[in-house]
């Protein structure tokens, strides 16, 4: 049978012999009936080395035990090996050190062939020092040998002997650690003190409004993706002004034009553009095509009839003299962020969203100026919450009515995402985007354009790429079904596919999305929850969802329960979480939901009841990068650094007192 190897500090010189005798000693010594036991676990197993950490102090003591060795146990005296400390004794911080670091690489080595044994050799620190090390690096187990008074080594009879095996010890330590959530959350994470974890998954954001500073505070620090995030919907107010002025700029438009156009508005609307509210808008037009307007700036068409100028030259004069709050004000039709229009029709209410980025995305994106503006933004913001994976999502077609063509538009924002990857760690993606309620023509241009820059773009180690393709807009009356024939050549080259899917219409969108078009990530994926067969199709096959709480109660009014509201259904997100699903936070449209990807962190805890754990919300934040668009040696890599991070960021808050090692 393979032989042993000890490893103990030497103290009590008389204290390792007797180790010593315990497992070489043959019938030589004799033991109490359970200590004995103990000592059957080892028949036919014998020392082959003694490895004895020493400080300065105890090295005369070890000559004496050499010689002791040498007469009693010949064969094992050419076999003892010093580990030998610079110290005298363990007195201090720096001794310390030295101590751990010189056990932690001799376990290290030592423990490789799986055959180590761990006693206390009569030195405290040390002795604590290698049973760290046991567990962290491995062993068979600790062993450790008592008497109630100073006996000789022929007393053994008188001896006690515990044995702590490191199988009993990973077989205790299991259930507590891992329970049911094997492999949900960073793998680093059940690294921690069981009551670390438990911690973890007791301590709730979103529940005290005391805290949500904090909250939102630790959420910021978390390094994250943001995977369903819409370039023309992100914005604010000063950047849509300074894209305006942009545009107007780059073509050219002088101030006799702009005062023309100006005027042509004010006679519309009998009154200043600096007096202009959304009631005035809205009080140009009560109806559209029979309809009810839904939303004030439904009715730029009227304000912009009589003019022989392109709609998003109009738009641009109008944002460029508006001030930064009636942008704000005008966007959400005099509304705020969170007060949003009840009782209307999902169709109704998703037009009303829609309406929200009207004096932004694509028409004021008609310039590689205002292009690279809007995409610059959007990194700085990310960047500042320490996303470390963005995924933009556009449709460059959109882009292209000032005579810019798809190809401009797309080695554009490839190169502004370059240049700034240059001086930042985040990585930067794109998806291109078809609209399903426009013409085909434009969902052909886009499905062309995917395929040409899948098989061209860059793929160096920190560039930006072309990643995959996405359907999104209006879901009633487009099924994913009928768009089936202008998928292939995307299937053809095996581009990934994320579908807008279950967001107001019901979960057979969800199906046609997964079975007709392929799609990897679900986008919102809402009505999911009604359809318990295709969750379970979901959570088993891998496939994310991408919900954007903010955006996601905006468009369905799902009840928050900080503040407290008694309307509205339950959000899903806790219901998929429970299940296993992949689900994402993401923030959507940073300008129309007033949002960033922290605060979309908090929102999803305000619409669960007794608000998201933090070890749930960690989880969130892995399924965010495990259901990135990249290559799996990259995503495997990106996983294991941000490990990395998170750990550092648990070890942070929950020992804040205590300094790193190092």
């Amino acid at each position: 049978m393979k032989p042993l190897k000890l490893i103990t500090a030497l103290g009590n010189t008389d204290l390792v012999l007797e180790l010593i005798d315990f497992f070489n000693g043959e019938d030589q010594f004799h033991y109490k009936e359970e200590v004995n036991v103990i000592r059957s676990r080892f028949v036919g197993r014998r020392l082959s080395s003694l490895h004895l950490v020493c400080t300065k102090g105890m090295l005369p003591r070890l000559d004496k035990l050499r010689c002791s060795i040498t007469t009693d146990y010949p064969n094992l005296a050419g076999h003892i090996e010093a580990i030998t400390l610079d110290c005298d004794d363990v007195i201090c911080r720096g001794d310390d050190r030295e101590v751990r670091d010189k056990v932690y690489g001799e376990v290290e080595r030592l423990a490789l062939t799986n055959d180590l044994i761990i006693s206390s050799g009569g030195r405290k620190t040390i002795t604590q020092r290698l049973i760290e090390a046991g567990l962290l690096y491995g062993c068979l187990g600790y062993l450790t040998l008592t008497a109630e008074h100073n006996e000789r080594r022929e007393d053994s009879m008188n001896f006690n002997v515990l044995w702590t095996s490191a199988r009993r010890f990973a077989e205790e330590r299991r259930p507590g650690l891992i329970k049911s959530e094997m492999g949900d959350n960073f793998r680093s994470l059940y690294l921690l003190p069981s009551a670390m974890i438990r911690r973890l998954q007791e301590e709730h954001i979103g529940v005290d409004p005391a805290s949500e500073a904090a909250d939102l505070a630790w959420l910021q620090r978390l390094p994250k993706a943001d995977l369903h995030c819409h370039l023309g919907g992100a914005y604010d107010a000063t950047l849509l002004k300074a894209m305006a002025s942009s545009l107007l700029a780059d073509l050219s438009i002088d101030q006799r034009r702009i005062a023309m156009i100006t005027s042509h508005y004010e006679r519309k609307l009998a009154k200043p553009l600096a007096t202009l509210s959304a009631n005035d808008l809205r009080h140009l037009r009560l109806k559209k095509d029979g309809r009810p307007i839904i939303h004030c700036l439904q009715n730029l068409d009227c304000l912009f009839t009589g003019l022989s100028e392109p709609r998003h030259l109009c738009t641009a004069v109008l944002v460029a003299a508006l001030t930064a709050r009636q942008i704000e004000s005008i966007s959400h039709d005099g509304r705020t962020p969170d007060d949003w229009p009840a009782n209307l029709e999902p169709h109704d209410i998703l037009t009303w969203y829609m309406a929200c980025g009207d004096l932004g995305g694509s028409n004021l994106l008609q310039t590689e100026r205002s292009l690279r503006q809007s995409l610059t933004w959007l990194l700085e913001a990310s960047t500042a919450e320490n996303i470390r994976l963005l995924e933009v999502r556009f449709s460059p077609d959109n882009y292209t009515r000032e005579g810019l063509t798809i190809r401009e538009v797309i080695d554009i924002l490839l190169d502004e995402a370059r240049r700034f990857m240059a001086t930042n760690t985040m990585q930067v993606n794109f998806l291109i985007m078809a609209t399903r309620h426009r013409e085909r023509a434009s969902m052909i241009a886009h499905v062309a354009a995917a395929v040409t820059f899948s098989q061209t773009a860059n793929t160096g180690e920190h560039e930006p790429r072309l990643v995959g393709f996405d359907l999104a807009g209006q879901e009633e009356g487009n099924d994913p079904a009928l768009f089936q024939d202008l998928f292939m050549p995307l299937h053809h080259h095996f581009i990934n596919i994320t579908i807008h899917a279950g967001e107001m219409a019901e979960s057979d969108k969800i199906w046609q999305a997964l079975y007709l078009l392929h799609a990897k990530r679900i986008g919102h994926g809402l009505k999911l929850i009604n359809n318990a067969k295709m969750m379970g199709y979901v959570r088993d096959y891998g496939i994310s969802i991408e919900m954007c709480p903010s955006s996601n109660r905006q468009t369905n009014s799902f009840r928050t329960f900080l503040p407290t509201s008694a309307e509205g259904d339950t959000y899903p997100l806790h219901t998929y979480l429970k299940d296993g699903l992949a689900v994402t936070i993401n923030t959507d449209n940073r300008g129309i939901s007033n949002t960033t990807l922290s605060k979309e962190y908090l929102q999803a805890a305000y619409l669960t009841p007794g608000g998201l754990s933090r070890w749930e919300v960690l989880r969130l934040v892995k399924n965010g990068i495990k259901a990135v668009f990249l290559p799996k040696n990259k995503k495997d890599e990106l996983l294991k650094e941000i490990d990395g991070e998170v750990f550092q960021l648990a070890l942070d808050d929950l020992f804040p007192d205590e300094s790193p090692l190092r």
